[in-house]
């Protein structure tokens, strides 16, 4: 019975915040190596299609990769800075 009493004391006495991932290395590593190399890829595939002479598809396919990249900087903005944001639109609560 004692055994009982002293478990139920220590989960009463215990917080559960639930699993926590520290995940800052992960992407600092993507930032650093992913992502050069995805552009690598695109700009080499740029200059191959252009020595082909095909001017107007490297044009969309650049003003493509400008287009994504432009909406994954402001996910990372509205990501880094989505606290503050609600605390603008919403006041402090």
């Amino acid at each position: 019975m004692a055994v009982m009493t002293s478990v139920a004391v220590f989960l009463a006495n215990t917080t559960n915040d639930g699993p926590s991932l520290n995940s800052n290395g992960v992407v600092e590593w993507g930032v650093k190596n992913i992502i050069p190399l995805v552009l690598l890829v695109i700009g080499i595939g740029i200059i191959a299609s252009a020595r082909k002479g095909r001017i107007s598809d490297n044009a969309n396919t650049l003003t493509n990769v400008m287009l994504g990249m432009g909406v994954i900087a402001g996910a990372a903005v509205l990501y880094g800075f989505a606290g503050q944001l609600t605390n603008l639109v919403f006041g402090d609560g």
